[in-house]
C-alpha cells in the first residue's frame, strides 16, 4: 500500500489524536476515514452538479421542442394560405380570360 507523508499543524494533529481516542482507533485510520468521507462527499456533489445540469438540459430540450412545433404549425399555416391565394389566383386568371372570349 502506498504512503504518504502529511504535515499537519500541532493544533489539527490534537485533535485528529482526540477524536481518535474517543473512537478508539488509530489517527491514520481516522485520516483514511475522513479522505475517503470527503472524496465520496465531492463525488456526491459532482453527481447532482451533473444532475442539474442534466436537468437544466433536458429543460431546454423541451422548450426547444416546442418552439419548433409551434414554427412547425405556423409553415403549415403558411403553406395553406399560399396555395389558397394561388387558388384564388388561377380562379382570378380563369375568369379573366372568359370574358375575353
Amino acid at each position: 500500500m502506498p504512503t504518504i507523508h502529511l504535515s499537519l499543524p500541532e493544533s489539527l494533529y490534537e485533535e485528529l489524536k482526540r477524536k481518535a481516542e474517543e473512537l478508539g482507533v488509530q489517527i491514520t485510520d481516522l485520516v483514511k476515514f475522513y479522505i475517503r468521507q470527503g472524496l465520496e462527499e465531492r463525488d456526491k456533489e459532482d453527481r447532482e452538479e451533473k444532475d442539474d445540469k442534466y436537468e437544466k438540459l433536458e429543460e431546454s430540450v423541451a422548450y426547444l421542442e416546442a418552439k419548433v412545433a409551434q414554427l412547425d404549425a405556423l409553415v403549415e399555416e403558411l403553406v395553406q394560405r399560399l396555395l389558397e391565394k394561388e387558388s384564388e389566383e388561377e380562379e382570378v386568371e380563369v375568369i379573366s380570360k372568359d370574358e375575353k372570349s
